[in-house]
Parts: C-alpha cells; sequence; structure tokens
C-alpha cells in the first residue's frame, strides 16, 4: 500500500524508493560478473501477492524478502558473508550423509551449498516466513518450509547440523526461545553454528555523518525489534544454552565506496531511509549524506562485524 502524499510506482513503491530500484538494478548488473539473474528476478516479482499472504501475524519484519529490490540487496549480501559462512561449516566437517536445518534462508545460497555438501545420501531443510527465493532452489535434496520461528516448533534431536545467519537480529525479543529451539533440535553429536551481526563499530566511524547516520538506524531498528547490537551477546547467548563449550569468531569487513560492501549498504539505506525519517530518528539530508559518501571510490570505513558461534551437543553414551 502506498503511503499518503507520495506517488507509488508501477511496484507500489514510493516514487524515490523506485528511482533507486531502477539506479541500482542497473549499477549491480554492471558491477557484478554474473549480473542479474533475470529469471530469478522475474519469479519474485510475480510473486508479490503470494508473498503477502504468506505474511505472519505476529509483528512484520522490516525488510520484504519477496521484493525485487529486497533481492538484490540479498544477493550482495550472500557474495559478501557466504565465504565466511562457509568457512565455518567447512570446520564443523559438514558432508556427505549430513542432515541440515537452516533457519532465515533467504534467498537460499547457503542452503544450496550445503544440498551440494552434503550429497544425495544427505539432506536439507530450509525454513523462512517467506521462501519465495528459496523455492527458486533447484537441490533436489532441498526441502522448502514456511514457518515463522517465533511462534513455529522445530523437531527434537533431528539434525547433524543447525544453523542460521543474520536472522536473530530480526526477532532480538524472541532470540533466546528460538536459539533454545535450534538446540533442542540438534542431534546428540551434531552442530549449532549460529552468526549474527554487531553495528558497535558504525557510530565509531568517520566522518561524522556516517556515525550519525548509523546512531538513527540503530535507534530505528531497536524500536522495530531489530537489535543489530546483538553480535556482541551472541557468545553468551549460546553458552546459556548449556550444550557444550562454544567457540567464537569475530569478521570484520572494510569496504570502500562503490565495491560490494557500498552497493549493500547504499541499497539498504535506499530501502529503510523514509521510515527512519519518518519516525524521527534522522534528518533526511544527514542520511542522504551518508548514503552519497559510498559513491567515492576513495572512502573507505567499517560497518558491521559478523560474529560466529559454533558449538557441538555432545554425543549421547549409546554412540
Amino acid at each position: 500500500m502506498s503511503q499518503p502524499g507520495r506517488t507509488p510506482s508501477p511496484h507500489g513503491e514510493p516514487a524515490a524508493a523506485a528511482a533507486h530500484r531502477q539506479l541500482w538494478l542497473r549499477r549491480c548488473s554492471t558491477w557484478s560478473p554474473e549480473g542479474i539473474d533475470d529469471g530469478r528476478l522475474r519469479a519474485v516479482e510475480s510473486n508479490q501477492q503470494a508473498a503477502e499472504r504468506a505474511r505472519s501475524t505476529v509483528k512484520p519484519y522490516i525488510l520484504d524478502d519477496a521484493s525485487a529490490v529486497e533481492y538484490q540487496r540479498l544477493d550482495l549480501m550472500s557474495k559478501i558473508l557466504d565465504p565466511w559462512t562457509r568457512g565455518y561449516l567447512r570446520a564443523v566437517g559438514v558432508g556427505e550423509g549430513w542432515h541440515c536445518l537452516e533457519l532465515g534462508g533467504g534467498n537460499g545460497s547457503i542452503a544450496e551449498w550445503l544440498a551440494a555438501k552434503v550429497g544425495s545420501s544427505g539432506s536439507v531443510t530450509a525454513i523462512d516466513i517467506n521462501p519465495v527465493l528459496l523455492e527458486l532452489a533447484p537441490a533436489q535434496n532441498l526441502s522448502v518450509q514456511q514457518m515463522d520461528v517465533r511462534t513455529g516448533e522445530l523437531p527434537s534431536e533431528s539434525y547433524d547440523l543447525v544453523s542460521c545467519r543474520a536472522l536473530l537480529h530480526q526477532i532480538a525479543e524472541y532470540a533466546p526461545q528460538v536459539l533454545a529451539q535450534m538446540a533442542a533440535a540438534v542431534r546428540p553429536g551434531g552442530w549449532l553454528v549460529i552468526q549474527e551481526p554487531d553495528f558497535h563499530l558504525a557510530p565509531t566511524t568517520e566522518p561524522n555523518i556516517w556515525a550519525r547516520t548509523w546512531e538513527g538506524v540503530i535507534a530505528w531498528g531497536l524500536a522495530n525489534g531489530v537489535d543489530w547490537l546483538i553480535g556482541r551477546r551472541l557468545p553468551s547467548m549460546v553458552t546459556s544454552l548449556d550444550i557444550g563449550q562454544p567457540q567464537a569468531k569475530t569478521d570484520v569487513q572494510n569496504f570502500r565506496g562503490r565495491d560490494r560492501g557500498a552497493l549493500y549498504f547504499q541499497l539498504f539505506l535506499a530501502e529503510v531511509r523514509d521510515r527512519v525519517i519518518d519516525a524521527g530518528h534522522l534528518d533526511a539530508a544527514t542520511l542522504d549524506a551518508a548514503s552519497a559518501l559510498l559513491d567515492d571510490p576513495n572512502y573507505w570505513t567499517q560497518c558491521w562485524m559478523m560474529t560466529a558461534v559454533w558449538v557441538r551437543k555432545p554425543p549421547s553414551e549409546a554412540s
């Protein structure tokens, strides 16, 4: 539904957002060696009505995984984070015959990778509140389920690996109980692997307009149930599950204007811009100036850290 006083585009977006959408579709296609996956993008756009029906009656997520703009953001996020995620999954030994569960599967990049790793003797179950993108994945050993993890239930002790990435911060109020369910779904001897963002660095960066923008975005997120600082607490949260001795590592991305990280955050800022401003957390001039910094290839910054925590549930005595 369009907002009063804003001219909607054919996609139902405000005119400013529609302009950003066209700009970033063009820029992502020229930046990415693979270009835009037109088939997937068309499927995403054609599933808008189905996506609306899939929405939970619980407080909605702040970003729409089924929108064409969000598809581009998720694609960039996967290109940035997948190497880290795959490294952690390799480190715990995921391989042939494993049965895996991924929560918040997003665009399916990790689910597809896992499906290839576990082979025909293994399986991957990917869950998302809106599985429109996941359902486009071609893997034969991948099962896709629509579920709101805040209200759904997971089977007990059923998987060799249970994982999620950048999910818990979106459902911060429910994170402890979702984590507990994830831990319970790991079979004895299996692994729990979690990655979540920590934006504590962002308000300390330069120049001041970049720091102020992130102060406003983080505050807006907290007011909407999103905790972009949760990564710093993640190791202690997993420790409190008392299922083993967790290990943790935090990765930091340095990025410069016009590279993948800059494209990702400029697209993100365009997507949340009007809501952050309308809520009074930031003025338009500051946010737009911060976004403009990301057009400068000589501008370097840090913004997010990603904390990974992994823990093995002790094997049963019988094994």
